[in-house]
């Protein structure tokens, strides 16, 4: 089932330069999907409409079926819930725990509530020594767990990041990628934009392509690694394991490794 889908949408600050020219596209249910494309592509705006910041000029956009008006639209943050890349655009309150629990707050949760989820998302995050600190104090690392937390804590069906892995370590990478490794595991829809192809062939079901304000067509990762017009059109590169695999791969294109580890094993196989 589709949770998202854009029928011919447009949008743009000026009309005679649109950020997004009759776009369409269909994300769905439950997957974990990938929004690539050079920067200026559009990507951040596809974002802002998923989750209601932005309303569309021409076209529809349906969640779950349903065209998203000026009520959806509304209601549309007890869904969705977005993680900016930049996290000080982000970040609100004077101390971590008050900024994890603003959004269940908003939710009206009860206050028991709100406590027991600012608790659970702080150990997921490994940030409970942060709890009384002031978010803008923070490293750029430490303010983006942060972030992550408060829209953790929501508990939405839908989980937005934008660049979720700009400017983290390493070991801030694979934390990351375990989180919403473990979101898909609970069943929710993870939608990430991302510069990092490797990490595109890593984790995405589905790969949405973006050039110019428009999609160049939806696709599984190794099936897009071999549409070489697709990634040249949208200023896209091969990851390194793929490009290393594609020049020495003579078996059937579906069957090529593309994540790291599974080319070691292959390449171990073959030694």
């Amino acid at each position: 089932m589709d949770i998202f889908r854009f029928n011919r949408v447009s949008y743009g600050f000026t009309k005679d330069k649109p950020i997004l020219r009759d776009i369409s596209f269909s994300i769905r249910e439950g997957r974990k999907t990938a929004i690539v494309g050079a920067n200026g592509a559009g990507k951040s705006t596809i974002l802002f409409h998923l989750n209601g910041l932005y309303t569309q000029q021409q076209g529809d956009i349906l969640f779950r079926n349903q065209k998203l008006d000026k009520k959806l639209r509304k209601e549309l943050y007890k869904h969705v819930g977005i993680v900016f890349q930049d996290p000080d655009d982000q970040l609100i309150s004077l101390t971590v725990s008050d900024d994890i629990a603003f959004g269940p707050v908003q939710m009206e949760l009860s206050a028991a509530d709100v406590k027991t989820r600012v608790e659970k998302y702080i150990n997921l995050l490994g940030i409970e020594h942060l709890l009384t600190d002031n978010p803008s104090e923070l490293s750029y690392g430490q303010k983006k767990h942060v972030t992550v937390a408060g829209v953790l804590a929501m508990e939405t069906d839908v989980f937005i990041l934008d660049e979720p892995m700009a400017f983290l370590d390493p070991y801030g990478k694979e934390r990351m990628a375990s989180i919403l490794q473990l979101l898909q595991e609970q069943g929710k829809t993870v939608i990430v934009t991302t510069h990092d192809m490797q990490f595109v062939a890593e984790w995405a079901e589905d790969v949405i392509v973006i050039h110019q304000g428009q999609c160049l067509g939806t696709f599984q990762a190794g099936a897009l690694f071999w549409r070489h017009d697709i990634m040249r059109q949208a200023n896209l590169t091969l990851p390194p394991i793929v490009e290393l695999m594609t020049a020495i791969w003579k078996g059937n294109k579906d069957e090529m490794p593309i994540r790291v580890e599974e080319a070691k094993k292959w390449l171990a196989n073959i030694i």
